[in-house]
């Protein structure tokens, strides 16, 4: 089965005569509180309602892992298995 968090095809690029440009967007910053409202079996997307999009470390069709850091150093990590969901999560120096 597929995974939804990857695309395997490309996506065809459009350019104009000036490139656009996506907006920087400041991770929002997150702790223990937000951590804890992460429970095993969430979705990828409601993961992504509290933490922001992340960063996906690894993946194949079974699993990803993804990373979301603070800018102080302290992250969460948490792995989805083939269908988006939680599996596990482990934080490292979250307030």
């Amino acid at each position: 089965m597929a995974s939804s968090f990857r695309s395997n095809s490309p996506q065809p690029q459009v350019y104009t005569q000036q490139p656009e440009r996506s907006p920087q967007v400041e991770p929002r910053p997150f702790g223990r509180a937000e951590y804890e409202q992460l429970k095993i079996r969430s979705s990828l997307t409601d993961v992504r309602s509290i933490l922001g999009r992340g960063t996906e470390l690894e993946g194949d069709a079974t699993m990803a892992t993804f990373v979301w850091e603070n800018i102080d150093g302290s992250k969460i990590t948490a792995t989805f298995d083939e269908h988006d969901r939680l599996r596990s999560k482990k934080q490292s120096r979250l307030k």
